[in-house]
């Protein structure tokens, strides 16, 4: 599942059960008219009427819309009052689209910023270290102040400040204190692994 926010929430960055980008085009149409009222698994309509999805939850002014393929970080404002419940400017499709497209776009400027030598940084903007080599089965491998370690390339993204992770400094540590993935772990899927030099 993806998950991507509203353009008018910028590159702020989002965690889902994967990492990935944050970004979505703006809502096309939604008129003026009462706040909607919204509710976590409310089903949200398009411009005619028919389903576009659930609402999978409410942080603030982002509500984030689950379609079924993708999930999408919506501003507040893109909604309105509908005779069957919430309304936004996109259909399904329209919206399953606007992701995939801002995926690609975003996918693009993190392969292109995945570069031997370049800065890497938390989501809260702590530096974190270096690219070393970028691996042909999707890992990259950072130099760290202390350490060398792998994490998969969609743990990254870009931001105003360049390449970043979506995760934060702590949570990065945490991940790193775990076992190494050959080793018993009480997860058998750690977000990052010491590098093999």
């Amino acid at each position: 599942m993806t998950l991507f926010r509203a353009a008018a929430m910028g590159a702020a960055l989002s965690l889902s059960a994967s990492f990935v980008p944050a970004v979505l085009a703006q809502n096309q149409a939604t008129t003026a008219a009462p706040a909607a009222k919204l509710a976590v698994g409310a089903m949200v309509y398009g411009p005619q009427g028919i389903e576009v999805g659930k609402i999978e939850k409410i942080d603030g002014d982002t509500v984030i819309v689950a379609t079924g393929k993708n999930s999408a970080a919506l501003a507040r404002t893109s909604f309105a009052n509908g005779e069957k419940g919430p309304v936004i400017g996109f259909t399904r499709d329209q919206l399953d689209t606007a992701v995939g497209e801002a995926q690609a776009k975003a996918d693009a400027k993190v392969d292109a910023a995945l570069v031997a030598g370049a800065a890497v940084h938390s989501s809260d903007g702590v530096a974190v270290g270096t690219v070393k080599t970028v691996n042909e089965d999707g890992t990259v491998v950072l130099e760290g102040k202390d350490r060398t370690f792998a994490l998969k390339k969609d743990t990254f993204t870009t931001d105003t400040n360049g390449l970043a992770l979506h995760i934060t400094a702590k949570q990065l540590a945490d991940a790193l204190a775990q076992p190494p993935a050959d080793q018993p772990s009480a997860d058998p899927t750690p977000a990052a692994s010491p590098a093999s030099n």
